[in-house]
């Protein structure tokens, strides 16, 4: 998922703003996970379901984190989210915080 991508910094900064995001790093290797909140995943609505947990996997490059796969953990099961559907749903959230922080 090459298109998956954010300035490190920028993301840590805006995590450590908003909060309600869990960020493990272990040298270059990154996890990113929360429970969405913003305004559209919240009307997507989950049917009475808490929300799923998202977990995005990527590699420190040049301080650009790039994520390589992105994982949906819904009733203690997880499925990997294809890379198509996983840009479509997160370029835009990680575009923003690109220009915005």
């Amino acid at each position: 998922m090459p298109k998956l991508q954010v300035t490190f910094s920028k993301l840590k900064k805006y995590i450590e703003q908003q909060g309600g995001y869990d960020l493990d790093q272990e040298h270059d290797n990154v996890t990113l996970s929360f429970v969405p909140a913003f305004p559209e995943a919240l009307e997507k609505g989950w049917e009475g379901a808490p929300p799923p947990r998202i977990i995005m996997h990527g590699m420190l490059v040049n301080g650009l984190l790039m994520f390589d796969s992105v994982e949906i953990e819904e009733d203690h099961k997880l499925r990997t989210k294809d890379r198509e559907t996983a840009e479509f749903t997160y370029k835009g959230w990680l575009q923003f915080i690109e220009d915005n922080y």
